[in-house]
């Protein structure tokens, strides 16, 4: 009698399913929602339905302070954000994203070639599984009045992610207004006035709607966006072996892909911007040479007072000033 239970035991156990319930502020029509959702049925079906993916859409669970909270109880196992929402457990994702560090997607591969591993491997320590990083492109500044100069940043209300502490000490260094707001506020922010500018990738403005708002866009490379995956691991762990080798497969390729084509979408989404009226504006080059030289001090000040690591911040600086030694050799 004990032999024939634990084969029904055993058996049962080797059928469960397992559904990962994954928030995202990405709205649901989008083109990443169209590839997680035919991810999602691959998985199922590769899996014979041992593992589903299911999505909440469009904030529908929050911001992602509320999805990291939901998380933690268990009410939900994953979701997508951006470095900063990891600010206060693992500062380090948050140096790419350091405003006036990169010139150029150029730039950006070279250091990612050398770094994106060491950063993966620092989720594990923080108990999730991550898949890879999606590069956003480059944030540009998009307001209702022209932005030409440094000056013209002055005395405006700019938006920063809320609990961005880098970015928040990079404009107190420039003089600037800084106002922290999470991301499903901002258009709100937008229309009321409460804030007069954001520099976002020219993709996420569409997706967000947030190109409605705005008149004008200085295409000057603020800072790389980028964003993740991250799942519970303690979820991962109950899925068998084959089935997790699966599920690394098909979203490790999802986000490869949306990686690769990101230089592409963000051309592709400052065109469609063009294109619907938002005015492009010329920054002025000694402008851009003015405010890097007024953030290399403050930047260095960041990493000694431990909002990430210096001995990283030091090595991505290494392979920047490598990589535009070489090119102005070549």
């Amino acid at each position: 009698m004990m032999t024939i239970i634990f084969l029904l035991v055993s058996s049962e156990y080797t059928l469960a399913q397992v559904q990962i319930k994954i928030a995202t502020l990405a709205p649901q029509n989008s083109e990443w929602a169209e590839k997680f959702q035919k991810g999602s049925i691959e998985i199922q079906e590769r899996t014979e339905n041992r593992v589903k993916l299911k999505f909440y859409w469009g904030g529908a669970q929050g911001n992602a302070k509320k999805i990291l909270q939901k998380i933690k109880i268990r009410q939900l196992h994953g979701g997508t954000f951006s470095p900063t929402d990891f600010q206060e457990v693992y500062p380090d994702l948050n140096i790419y994203g350091l405003p006036f560090l990169f010139k150029d997607f150029n730039e950006v591969n070279y250091v990612r070639d050398r770094v994106d591993n060491q950063l993966e491997q620092g989720f594990k320590n923080l108990g999730f599984n991550a898949y890879g990083f999606a590069g956003g492109g480059f944030a540009y500044i998009l307001s209702n009045e022209p932005i030409k100069e440094y000056e013209d940043l002055k005395n405006k209300r700019i938006w920063l992610p809320q609990g961005d502490l880098i970015s928040y000490e990079a404009m107190r260094s420039l003089n600037l207004l800084p106002v922290p707001l999470p991301m499903t506020d901002v258009l709100t922010g937008l229309q009321t006035g409460l804030i007069d500018i954001v520099a976002i990738p020219p993709v996420v403005a569409l997706a967000l709607q947030w190109h409605t708002k705005v008149t004008y866009i200085t295409r000057v490379p603020v800072l790389y966006a980028m964003g993740f995956l991250a799942i519970d691991s303690k979820i991962i762990n109950r899925i068998n072996t084959d089935d997790q080798k699966v599920l690394n497969e098909v979203i490790n390729r999802i986000y490869s892909e949306v990686d690769s084509n990101s230089q592409q979408d963000s051309e592709n989404a400052y065109e469609a911007l063009s294109k619907i009226g938002i005015q492009e504006i010329q920054f002025d080059s000694d402008e851009y040479q003015k405010l890097t030289d007024l953030l290399e001090e403050p930047t260095k000040k960041m990493a000694n007072d431990g909002l990430y690591s210096l001995e990283l911040f030091n090595e991505i600086k290494m392979y920047i000033d490598d990589f535009r030694h070489s090119s102005e050799i070549l």
